[in-house]
């Protein structure tokens, strides 16, 4: 598979990407000025719960979609494939659905009742998020790109949009964002739902019991492992409100938003397009083309997100000096352990291919749990004694653990060459680089100028001091700076040759 190839899926997948996380850039001022930290916390909070019930009915389903549906396409059976997806689907939501709502008395015991109150929304959300999951999945699967790209952006830029509508205009608090994400995949899931069906002529009648059975003992340990791969990204909350005071919740998230919607549009990418470029060259090419495959996009990975993870957290209390108000200046100290977080979190997902590519579901559920438990044990401990900043230093903890467990146990299937002179040229390389945009920030400082433009001088000056040192320690080679280029000029519009 050409590098060619790799960087057309991430041009492809990009406006995906990049736009909301500019999108994030703009709302976190409004945001921060519209709420007290601790009705940002709320939100977040409720944000979580929907996005637990999403991870605890279709997450695997997700996965199993991406999985499967090369082997269902080679065997021309692709009605059997999506009427199997779509009515296991559907089984799902309506028996989560239901022991949520059994829940909901005992519930009310151990929510703030601003927050309670907003469960039966929670619950809409989940069902439309669920829904919405499994259909783009199928999307992405077929590698329609630009029809991923305009079903995920339309749901964010929806999202805020008519959330902020909702507050602005309406009065509405917490819960007219809420209603904006609801009323964002309402709208889209009729378009989604009807492309899908077009294209694979989706019908009950074609589903089979035996293949639903085939699909959820691949999809039944990845939920679990998701599941505790949420308990891994949002526990800190729940942990958090339970030990502190509850505006470090907002104070906490703001940071975390930041930096993980920064770092992550990248980290986010690179997998969108890995996951079935390995799959496609495993069933098409073998094993040592799907190795070459690994090796190559690890490479440009660690070529343009390390980087991007050491800049973050040289300039965290710049960028959320700049993005939020006074209140939330003081989260700025978890910015950094959570962008190398993500940092290893994709790693972690690159190193699994050989377990996703042979089926081994349980053993990377099973990861994901330990991870997971060692990443809530640790806050459970160090959170009461040390703050919200434990918290994401158990993170960290947490997904190096994964990247570890997903290492050892995916070599046996599918050898990773990883790239070790890479990592250490371009570890060097971006500590030159955060130097140099240290000293250019306080330099800027000094001078009194504007923040913005302090930010502006310090990458603007960053990029050619890492880029010269890649250069000079002759890391970059002929053909991936073409491919760079090639990248370049998809993204920005020229053409892809």
């Amino acid at each position: 598979m050409s590098s060619k190839s790799f960087v057309k899926d991430l041009a492809v997948y990009s406006p995906s990407q990049f736009l909301p996380a500019l999108t994030a850039f703009v709302t976190t001022p409004i945001l921060t000025r519209l709420f007290l930290p601790a009705e940002y916390g709320h939100w977040a909070v409720a944000a979580s719960i929907s996005s637990f019930l999403v991870a605890l009915a279709v997450s695997g389903m997700g996965s199993a979609v991406l999985r499967y549906y090369p082997s269902y396409k080679e065997r021309s059976d692709l009605k059997t494939f999506f009427a199997t997806i779509s009515v296991s689907t559907v089984m799902v939501i309506i028996g989560v659905t239901g022991v949520s709502l059994l829940l909901l008395i005992p519930l009310k015991q151990f929510l703030p009742s601003a927050l309670y109150q907003l469960i039966p929304l929670i619950l809409l959300i989940f069902i439309a998020q669920s829904i919405f999951t499994v259909f783009i999945s199928a999307v992405r699967a077929q590698e329609l790109g630009g029809s991923f790209t305009t079903y995920q952006l339309f749901v964010n830029y929806g999202s805020l949009g008519f959330g902020l509508l909702l507050v602005l205009a309406f009065g509405l608090r917490i819960d007219g964002l809420l209603w904006g994400t609801f009323l964002a995949l309402i709208l889209v899931l009729p378009i989604l739902i009807s492309r899908v069906v077009r294209m694979n002529g989706i019908h009950p009648q074609h589903f089979h019991f035996g293949d639903a059975l085939e699909i959820w003992q691949y999809a039944w340990p990845l939920t679990l492992g998701n599941v505790a791969m949420w308990g891994l990204r949002v526990s800190d909350l729940f942990i958090i409100g339970a030990s502190q005071p509850e505006r470090d919740i907002g104070l906490y998230t703001v940071s975390y938003n930041i930096s993980a919607k920064s770092i992550e549009l990248l980290v986010t990418l690179f997998l969108l397009s890995v996951s079935p470029l390995i799959f496609r060259t495993w069933e098409v090419n073998g094993r040592n083309a799907t190795e070459d495959v690994l090796t190559m996009v690890t490479r440009t990975y660690l070529i343009l997100c390390l980087p991007a993870a050491v800049g973050l957290t040289i300039l965290a209390l710049p960028f959320v000096t700049l993005l939020a108000t006074p209140e939330y200046y003081a989260g700025y100290r978890i910015v950094g352990f959570v962008v190398f977080s993500s940092f290893l979190w994709g790693l972690a997902n690159m190193a699994n291919a050989g377990m996703a590519i042979q089926k081994k579901a349980i053993q990377l559920g099973i990861n994901q749990i330990i991870a997971a438990a060692i990443h809530i044990g640790l806050q459970l401990f160090l959170v009461p004694r040390f703050g919200y900043v434990a918290s994401a230093v158990s993170t960290l903890i947490g997904y190096a653990t994964l990247l570890t467990l997903n290492a050892v146990f995916s070599q046996p299937h599918l050898t990773w060459h990883f790239p070790f002179r890479t990592l250490i040229n371009v570890g060097m390389a971006s500590i030159a680089m955060g130097l140099a945009a240290w000293e250019t920030y306080h330099l800027s400082e000094v001078e009194s100028l504007p923040l913005p433009i302090s930010i502006f001088l310090s990458i603007a000056v960053a990029i050619p001091v890492y880029g010269g040192c890649l250069w000079l320690l002759d890391e970059i080679k002929a053909d991936e700076k073409d491919m760079f280029q090639h990248l370049w000029k998809r993204m920005t519009g020229g053409q892809y040759v």
